[in-house]
């Protein structure tokens, strides 16, 4: 289920894909990709932002769009992790306004510190910590470890 919208926030009038939350399973050190289609279902061509809920953790591929009726528009969205991110805080927004086809040449120009969405949808954003990928880290850790330890065993007893 979205996220409600903000008191006065208009409907979202579009279709998305997956419908209602993005899923990364991640590990720390490696960025987690999420795939997301907008598809135009009304009969305008319109013109989309997608906004995220820390810049520092995740990328949008492509922020802004335009989409013609009956269309789709995939954009990918990067999690570049860190240590202490919290699971359950983050979501996406979603924004449309609709745009006449001649229009439709720069989305940024569309987006204006005036423009009003025409439709809103905020997406939770679930994230997972791959935990069998920490547990291989650590086992590797371990191991180098451990031959460190039988190496400098092997120079004290060559040295005798």
């Amino acid at each position: 289920m979205p996220l409600p919208n903000k008191a006065g926030e208009p409907e979202f009038k579009l279709k998305t894909s997956p419908p209602d939350k993005l899923n990364f399973k991640y590990s720390l050190d490696t960025e987690a990709e999420a795939r997301l289609v907008i598809t135009n279902i009304t009969k305008e061509h319109v013109c989309y932002k997608v906004k995220c809920t820390d810049n520092d953790i995740f990328r949008v591929r492509a922020p802004l769009g335009f989409i013609k009726p009956g269309e789709d528009a995939t954009v990918k969205i990067l999690l570049k992790p860190k240590p202490g991110i919290d699971p359950t805080r983050h979501y996406i927004a979603i924004y449309h306004v609709a745009v006449p086809e001649k229009k439709a040449t720069d989305p940024r120009a569309v987006w204006t510190a005036d423009t009003k969405a025409e439709g809103v949808l905020r997406m939770h954003v679930q994230l997972e910590l791959d935990e069998k990928k920490v547990e291989e880290k650590e086992e590797k850790k371990d191991e180098k470890k451990e031959e460190k330890k039988e190496k400098k065993d092997e120079e004290k007893h060559d040295d005798k």
